[in-house]
């Protein structure tokens, strides 16, 4: 007998089964007797989602990539600046910003979260999708070293630079030429919204690369609630 036939032969004598049986019992057979086929099709349903969910993705464009490290006081929540951002924008539904709050990492550190942290900032940088990176002062100075960063006072246009002068980080590149590699966010919404008036003070670095600056500018007017004329 084939397994088809198996199968259907089986589920012939749960149906004549279950007749037989008062309500109860009913039901407490089919939890016994169909809670593993139940698990697989649940399995089934959720790997369908993600799939579906990933495809969707690739269809979509990525309008700014960015990840918030080291946060350990809840200042920069992606998924909320994402959606709120994304509003900001007047975003279409085949269009997206990514962010990721989820990395920590420490220079030197063996233990596998921080290295995996700083193994994706590389692989994305590598690649050149991440646009720009939210860090402590400490990691920005370490990484000015070997990233490619841009130069914050040719970056941004005057009336940003107007406004985040005196916050911009400055430190020495790969080519050993000095600029401003970084900008504090000290006095943006997101320390604002602080619970305490002492948070632990980050700062933000642009990839030379990124050809989203539009976005990035527009991001950092949203983050320091710069309302254009």
């Amino acid at each position: 007998m084939k397994f088809s036939d198996k199968i259907r032969q089986s589920f012939i004598q749960d149906r004549q089964t279950l007749k037989r049986l008062p309500f109860r019992q009913k039901v407490r057979f089919v939890l016994d007797y169909y809670r593993g086929y139940a698990f697989i099709l649940l399995c089934l349903c959720l790997a369908g989602f993600f799939i579906r969910d990933a495809w969707l993705q690739t269809r979509r464009e990525t309008v700014l990539e960015g990840f918030f490290t080291n946060d350990d006081e809840n200042l920069f929540p992606a998924g909320t600046i994402a959606r709120d951002f994304s509003a900001e924008l007047e975003l279409t539904p085949d269009q997206q910003v990514i962010f990721d709050d989820s990395l920590y990492v420490e220079p030197g550190s063996s233990f596998d979260y921080h290295t995996a942290s700083q193994g994706k900032i590389m692989a994305y940088i590598s690649a050149r999708e991440l646009d720009f990176l939210v860090t402590t002062p400490d990691l920005a100075e370490y990484y000015s070293h070997s990233f490619p960063l841009m130069d914050l006072e040719e970056f941004l246009p005057d009336h940003l630079l107007s406004l985040l002068k005196d916050q911009l980080y400055y430190g020495q590149g790969p080519d050993g030429a000095e600029k401003a590699c970084a900008v504090s966010l000290d006095g943006s919404r997101f320390t604002k919204k602080a619970a305490s008036g002492q948070t632990a003070p980050h700062c933000l670095m642009v990839f030379s690369y990124t050809d989203h600056g539009e976005a990035m500018i527009r991001f950092l007017e949203y983050a320091f609630e710069y309302k254009r004329p």
